[in-house]
């Protein structure tokens, strides 16, 4: 048996609270902003839902604002999976189409859209990195 990467939700929303603040003003972002996209990751062991919200006007210049357990509004897309299997995605070590085809990621909604910001996400995969060896867990990334 695996010991999961994330020790319970309150881990997983402070690691993804400080990707989500490193990332408001990327190019990513700005994809998700021009796309007018709402994307959802709904993950589960342990459970925490993230929205990346590009359609919400911001107040700071930032191209999107990230809320927690909470699906509003509603998202366009939504991807659920395991905690683990995001971590892997966040990493830029997750093959999408491949994930989806064989159900390791759930996605319903807008997919073809969302799909098409996936070349605008390696700098949030370095983010990611960072986020980790800041928070003095590199040992975490493979």
């Amino acid at each position: 048996m695996t010991v999961p990467v994330f020790r319970d939700a309150q881990h997983l929303k402070e690691v993804m609270a400080a990707l989500a603040e490193r990332a408001r003003f990327s190019d990513a972002a700005r994809g998700l902003r021009d796309a007018q996209l709402v994307v959802a990751f709904v993950y589960r062991n342990p459970d925490l839902t993230v929205v990346m919200d590009g359609r919400t006007p911001t107040t700071d210049g930032s191209h999107m604002t990230v809320r927690f357990d909470s699906l509003e509004p509603p998202p366009d897309v939504t991807f659920e999976s395991p905690a683990d299997v995001g971590h892997t995605f966040w990493q830029g070590k997750l093959n999408v189409p491949m994930a989806l085809a064989r159900g390791q990621v759930k996605a319903r909604g807008a997919i073809a859209r969302a799909l098409k910001l996936l070349p605008l996400l390696p700098p949030l995969y370095q983010m990611y990195r960072e986020v980790l060896v800041a928070r003095g867990e590199g040992d975490l990334l493979s």
